[in-house]
């Protein structure tokens, strides 16, 4: 699954690609691109799963630089699939999945084959970052120059902390925490341009427990209201 989440990364960043053009004199354009990879707090395993994507982001380099765009036995073929799983039903009924009166200019629908030849583009220069003490490494998103990040991360990561032009998390984490799950829930927000380009990868167990918190603020919140309209119990 993790491996699949990559490939949409690159894939995601392929659609931003080529919307580019539409977008760049737009104060909406947002130019980097990041994944956020969180599986555990723990940095041994932050840095042991840097280690692993590194190798397959260079697995996946040599593949698409090496093959023939043509050949759908091979990587493309792999990427198409990944188009058809995750990609394709949104694109053909976008609006469905839009609220209503959301209004998005650039939201243009894509095919596979509109972006497959910019997947080596997508995919050159992705900086793989493990967000921990041991490892040292920093996310910088510079003005007048694009960014490509897969940041990988535990706490430091989960505590207010903003990565800009987020399209694919991948959250397997477990914890019990509500806080710790408030603020690892703000992921996606308003994107222009590209609200279609992000996924969640969770667990059954995580989402369940995002229902649960979700469900207690709105208890809080229905609390404050009925407060509210006496006086004499307004804290």
């Amino acid at each position: 699954s993790l491996k699949e989440a990559i490939m949409c990364f690159i894939t995601s960043t392929a659609i931003r690609l080529t919307r580019k053009p539409l977008m760049i004199d737009s104060k909406q354009y947002q130019p980097h691109n990041t994944m956020l990879i969180h599986v555990s707090r723990f940095t041994s395993w932050q840095t042991r799963t840097k280690k692993l994507v590194e190798a397959y982001v260079k697995e996946l380099t040599e593949k698409l630089e090496n093959d023939l765009p043509t050949d759908k036995d091979l990587i493309y073929g792999d990427f198409e699939r990944i188009w058809n799983k995750y990609y394709a039903y949104v694109m053909i009924g976008l609006n469905a999945y839009l609220p209503d009166n959301y209004e998005d200019e650039f939201l243009v629908p894509k095919t596979f084959d509109e972006i497959k030849h910019l997947l080596v583009t997508s995919i050159k220069d992705i900086e793989i970052k493990a967000i921990n003490s041991q490892t040292k490494d920093i996310l910088s998103y510079p003005d007048k120059s694009e960014k490509k990040y897969i940041a990988i991360g535990g706490n430091r990561l989960s505590r207010g902390f903003t990565l800009e032009g987020l399209t694919i998390n991948y959250f397997i984490r477990n914890t019990n925490f509500a806080d710790t799950l408030l603020q690892m829930g703000r992921w996606f927000g308003y994107r222009p341009g590209y609200i279609d380009c992000c996924k969640l990868f969770s667990t059954s167990d995580a989402f369940e427990k995002f229902d649960m918190s979700t469900q207690t603020i709105e208890d809080l919140e229905q609390k404050f209201i009925e407060m509210n309209r006496n006086p004499e119990n307004t804290p």
